[in-house]
């Protein structure tokens, strides 16, 4: 094996040993293009801010991590809840170190911006699948289950950061991508783990790319995640993976939910920031 080939295997147990709640990579430029605008903002209103934060899956688990210092009974699990509880400054405090931080972080990462993109662009619409999901067929949640899909591929980012600056890292991008597929959800369960995210959401996103039986009907969170992944292309449109298990196919999957699509794009829209008229008429809510 090539020695620096070698050295990439080591990545994982590197990355274990560094996880703190301090952590800081970056997600992609338009988020964070979007959370600086937000923070310009002096007179940003709450939804204004809460649209800032959920393109930011880093800053999402920050925001959870704080909502429940205080150990409520009841878990904070979804952002808005978590934004009500901590409040707006106190957002932006949060929103700033953590964007602040990323700045420096993303400038290493120029010549990847086409894959950080496509990674940001599937968590959002999954993000968007789940909400819609959980509240058109389960009693779950939907912001819970909007949050459990912001971070169900946390591990891709931090990944890909590493990964880039790793000093014995020599990958090619496509080498690159196999290493993201291959140790994203073990990295991201441990992630969230560090970073203190409610343990409900963590068991939402775990093995959310391993096959499974299909559930005729969505119970769980990890159900509604599921589905929610596959719908938004799963490892068989993000990575390229044409070996896959029947339950993980988009389009079988997009068939059965063809009824929710519209209101998918629709919520995947508004989470980009794109003007309602801008979302095609075969895409929108009739």
């Amino acid at each position: 094996m090539h020695h620096d080939a070698a050295h990439s295997f080591d990545l994982p147990a590197d990355l274990l040993r560094e996880l703190r709640p301090g952590v800081i990579f970056p997600i992609c430029f338009d988020a964070l293009l979007r959370m600086r605008q937000m923070l310009r903002m002096q007179d940003a209103t709450p939804r204004q801010l809460a649209g800032a934060v959920l393109v930011d899956p880093l800053v999402c688990a920050r925001l959870l991590r704080r909502a429940n210092r205080s150990r409520p009974a009841t878990p904070i699990t979804g952002i808005r809840n978590a934004l009500m509880r901590v409040g707006a400054e106190r957002t932006r405090r949060i929103a700033s170190a953590v964007s602040g931080g990323q700045i420096d972080c993303a400038r290493q990462l120029t010549h990847v911006d086409v894959l950080s993109h496509r990674l940001w662009l599937h968590t959002l619409r999954t993000a968007a699948g789940a909400f819609v999901i959980a509240q058109r067929l389960t009693s779950i949640d939907p912001d819970e289950a909007m949050t459990a899909g912001l971070l169900h591929d946390i591990g891709t980012f931090h990944l890909l950061d590493r990964l880039v600056r790793h000093p014995h890292a020599t990958l090619t991008l496509q080498a690159m991508i196999g290493r993201i597929l291959e140790w994203h959800e073990a990295i991201g369960e441990s992630l969230l783990h560090s970073l203190g995210v409610p343990v409900v959401l963590i068991e939402a996103m775990r093995d959310h790319e391993q096959p499974r039986v299909a559930p005729a009907t969505l119970h769980t969170l990890s159900d509604v995640v599921f589905i929610a992944n596959v719908l938004a292309g799963g490892a068989t449109e993000l990575y390229g993976d044409p070996v896959c298990h029947v339950s993980q196919r988009p389009d079988p999957v997009r068939e059965r939910f063809a009824g929710l699509l519209p209101d998918i794009e629709q919520e995947f829209a508004a989470l980009r920031g794109v003007p309602v008229d801008h979302v095609p008429a075969d895409q929108r809510r009739p």
